[in-house]
């Protein structure tokens, strides 16, 4: 039986050793191909971060992933675009920066994971230009129901950045509007409530490296040290998100 290995695949490491969320390589990968896929056809990633309530470290760990249809994005449909235009120059200059997942497409991917006995952990979004950071909209779009979140970046170019975040959100006011007069809400938000997390894959040795080499990393997987339960968090977002 071959065995398992692991590897740090963040772009930042966590605080704290527990600081770290997990996903299986082989999850990981599947995830990768098609969200590149998706931004060489010019689209924006989005999506649901899933796991089996019963795995070992949940829910500060993903086993599946869920894409939203990226060509049903409604965050151009009149009132959104004002909301997003009302953020900053940057969200005038590019009417693919965030996104408004389509209800239908929502709610069926929500009847789907439910019928599985599963349970959505967090969520996920690309970034077509910006850093792999957490910004000020993703903020103030946060969900605060869910505590982490998964960005991947295709900033440097056709190679994805993966960083995950906690996210400690107290206010329950989740969303933007058209009277919004902001600038800047592309920027990385500078407050405690967001932390950088480390994201660990874990698997067989050539699913991992499959991994690292799709990220650019020269990563050398290691042994899997014995698993070790994390602390609870989930983050998600409402039906926007910035990009």
């Amino acid at each position: 039986m071959e065995p398992s290995v692991s590897a740090q695949v963040s772009t930042q490491p966590g605080p704290g050793p527990v600081d770290t969320a997990t996903m299986p390589a082989q999850v990981c990968r599947r995830f990768l191909d098609q969200a590149i896929r998706v931004h060489a056809a010019g689209l924006k990633s989005y999506g649901l971060l899933v796991a089996d309530p019963d795995v070992p470290g949940y829910p500060f760990g993903a086993t599946d992933v869920v894409f939203l249809d990226s060509r049903r994005n409604r965050r151009n449909q009149a009132g959104n675009r004002a909301a997003f235009e009302a953020q900053g120059d940057y969200f005038r200059r590019h009417d693919d920066a965030g996104f408004v997942a389509d209800p239908t497409d929502l709610l069926a991917a929500y009847r789907r994971i439910e019928e599985q006995g599963r349970e959505i952990v967090a969520v996920f979004h690309s970034h077509r230009r910006q850093p792999a950071n957490f910004s000020w909209i993703d903020f103030r779009l946060h969900n605060p129901a869910f505590a982490w979140h998964l960005i991947i970046s295709f900033h440097a170019g056709p190679i994805p950045q993966l960083q995950p975040f906690r996210v400690d959100k107290d206010d329950l006011e989740v969303g933007i509007s058209p009277a919004d007069d902001r600038e800047g809400s592309e920027l990385a938000y500078p407050g405690p409530e967001v932390v950088p997390l480390g994201l660990r894959i874990d698997g067989a040795p050539a699913e991992v490296a499959a991994c690292t080499t799709a990220l650019g990393l020269g990563v050398q997987p290691a042994a899997m040290p014995e698993a070790r339960a994390h602390p609870a968090l989930l983050l998600g977002s409402g039906s926007r998100s910035r990009g």
